[in-house]
């Protein structure tokens, strides 16, 4: 008995070691992926894509800025997606927080793109990201 707690507190000792308190150390390489997103032939001027890999593995995702363009984040800042075939979902809505039922803009479609793009199973998205640099343009209608 007192061998195998030993075992275990070695083992458990190991692992918290092995984990660095929580930080992941062996991360899979990713590759970098920029683009742009166009709505109706214009640049989308605000939102969020959304990467999910076909492995199931973790998402990587990135803001679109102003001009349409946005870089994706798997890890850290800007550093990519993982290589491999990605469904792709891209959500763009107005801020409605505040705005009252008489508000003119309360009628208005909270969604600036149609809403299939917002999920996995309706988007009709795809990416395919290879090594080294990946530019990809999303033309939404």
């Amino acid at each position: 008995m007192k061998l195998n707690m030993i075992s275990l507190c070695s083992v458990l000792l190991l692992l918290s070691i092995m984990t660095g308190c929580g930080e992941q150390i062996d991360k899979k390489p990713t590759a970098p992926v920029k683009g742009i997103v166009t709505y109706e032939g214009k640049p989308l001027e605000t939102g969020e894509v959304v990467f999910f890999p076909d492995s199931g593995e973790q998402i990587a995702h990135g803001k679109i800025q102003p001009d349409g363009s946005f870089q994706l984040t798997t890890y850290e800042e800007g550093d990519g997606a993982f290589p491999g075939t990605h469904k792709v979902t891209i959500i763009s809505e107005r801020d409605m927080e505040g705005i009252s039922a008489e508000d003119p803009e309360a009628s208005m479609e909270p969604s600036f793109i149609p809403t299939k793009y917002n999920m996995q199973k309706s988007s009709g998205l795809t990416a395919v990201v290879k090594e080294g640099d990946n530019e990809i343009k999303f033309d939404l209608e």
